[in-house]
């Protein structure tokens, strides 16, 4: 492929995908530090996940179907079984050091049943199967907005709201539905705001003063944090908070961070830890509860924060080793190169 056709990347995407990734982390490995501050708490359960969603929906553009769909089944399918498999062996390997049962899962079962019974080792990778829905969902509003003329957005914006609708109903009928879809129709609001807020406005393209995007970026946070408020879990499509909730805090989160980015623009660890944000989402989970468990006693009951800090931070150094390692050896199964093609056809036509 001629590398002159190559774009290049935009350094200020890959540091808010760097923060949403710390984000995800920062939550997973800080339960003492999230009760003593529900206000970030309730935040980061409201925007974290949004704003992945978001981020996905900048630049979504789906020329050519097949083109489109043989990239997501390397980036998003592929790294989904092998991080499964990788989860696996981390099952494995610790219910020998404890002597315990090793249950197995198969990428497609985890996929059918969302691991309903919690003994699955690795579940942040619920995302990547989710992400593909969301994709495919999009394809069909798209092709149906198409058939709207100059009210294509409108329409956009009418088929994601009643996207999430069906979403937010299925949490409330407690529906579960297979492959994450449920969650995935709670999520494509996110999505479709960030394609549209990309394609339609001038906001992120344009590159204003950095006092701009972080005033802004404070003012938007600032309202996040006040107006968020529920238990939201994505991951099961389990929605404790109202409609407003769950959606404003979300938007004003996400679009808040991503001008923070911007302002931001790149910070080295920050930039390369979101270019692979994939490699940490589907690692940082294989460590964090043995590293909890090794420095609990060393620092005792009365130094929970401290011990929250070192577990994220000893979290991210072991996933970023983790990530050099994966790079390394295996760039097909982590999103970093095509492992398979489908179909007689150049990535040129996408």
């Amino acid at each position: 492929m001629n590398n002159t056709n190559v774009k290049p990347r935009l350094q200020w995407v890959d540091t808010a995908k760097g923060i949403c990734i710390l984000l995800v982390i920062l939550y997973h490995t800080t339960e003492h530090i999230m009760d003593l501050c529900p206000a970030i708490r309730d935040m980061l359960r409201a925007a974290r996940m949004p704003l992945y969603y978001t981020i996905a929906g900048l630049f979504v553009s789906v020329k050519n179907p097949k083109v489109f769909l043989n990239k997501k089944f390397n980036r998003l399918v592929i790294p989904f079984c092998f991080f499964v498999l990788l989860g696996d062996l981390g099952g494995y390997l610790t219910s020998i050091a404890d002597g315990t049962d090793f249950t197995y899962f198969s990428p497609l079962y985890y996929a059918i049943t969302e691991d309903t019974d919690r003994k699955f080792f690795n579940p942040p990778i619920w995302f990547l199967i989710s992400l593909l829905d969301v994709y495919i969902i999009y394809m069909f509003i798209e092709r149906i907005a198409k058939h709207a003329g100059k009210y294509d957005t409108l329409l956009k914006m009418a088929l994601a709201l009643l996207a999430g609708f069906c979403g937010i109903r299925c949490n409330r009928m407690c529906i579960d539905l297979p492959f994450f879809i449920d969650t995935s129709l709670t999520a494509i609001p996110f999505f479709i705001f960030g394609h549209i807020m990309m394609t339609k406005t001038d906001i992120l393209k344009k590159n204003y003063s950095r006092h701009t995007y972080l005033i802004l970026s404070v003012i938007l946070i600032g309202i996040a944090l006040l107006t968020a408020n529920g238990d939201i879990e994505y991951y099961r499509n389990n929605i404790r908070a109202t409609v407003f909730h769950t959606y404003v805090p979300g938007v004003l989160g996400s679009t808040g961070l991503l001008l923070l980015a911007k302002a931001i623009g790149s910070i080295p660890v920050i930039t390369n830890i979101g270019r692979y944000s994939i490699v940490y989402l589907g690692t940082h989970y294989l460590f964090f509860r043995e590293l909890k468990e090794i420095f609990e006693p060393i620092l005792g009951p009365r130094h929970e924060i401290g011990l929250d800090v070192l577990t994220f931070s000893s979290t991210v150094v072991l996933s970023a080793i983790s990530c050099w390692l994966l790079l390394k050896s295996v760039p097909c199964l982590v999103a970093q190169k095509d492992a398979v093609h489908f179909g007689s056809f150049s990535e040129k036509k996408g």
